[in-house]
């Protein structure tokens, strides 16, 4: 009983971070490809046929393959996710109009967003 609740969570959470991911490379300032990982890895654990279709998906299917076979990431993909990092953050520390609690947890938040991209290992 217990592992048939925990494959339904993991599946709709795996629904919920797929949405997200497709949503993240149509909407600007949001990322698409984390999301799809995180996707793929509870699908992993709950959905052998959703797993594959995030994996073999003709649009970003292999990033996300290359990220779990290797733990790395394209160049190009780390300039363009830590660009959109800097970017968006920037857009919205300059123009929101919250208090500095706000800004401050956006800075945070870029800040350990450039750093995890910087630490994956660099694919070709």
């Amino acid at each position: 009983m217990f592992l048939k609740l925990k494959k339904l969570i993991f599946f709709v959470l795996g629904i919920i971070f797929l949405i997200l991911g497709i949503l993240g490379y149509i909407l600007p300032g949001l990322p698409g490809t984390i999301f799809l990982i995180i996707s793929a890895s509870f699908f992993l654990r709950s959905s052998n046929t959703m797993y594959n279709y995030v994996v073999n998906n003709r649009y970003f299917g292999n990033i996300i393959r290359t990220y779990f076979e290797t733990k790395s990431m394209p160049i190009r993909a780390k300039y363009l996710a830590i660009s959109s990092i800097i970017i968006f953050s920037g857009i919205s520390l300059i123009w929101a109009p919250y208090n500095w609690v706000f800004d401050l947890i956006i800075f945070c938040l870029a800040i350990i967003g450039v750093i995890y991209i910087i630490r994956i290992k660099t694919s070709k």
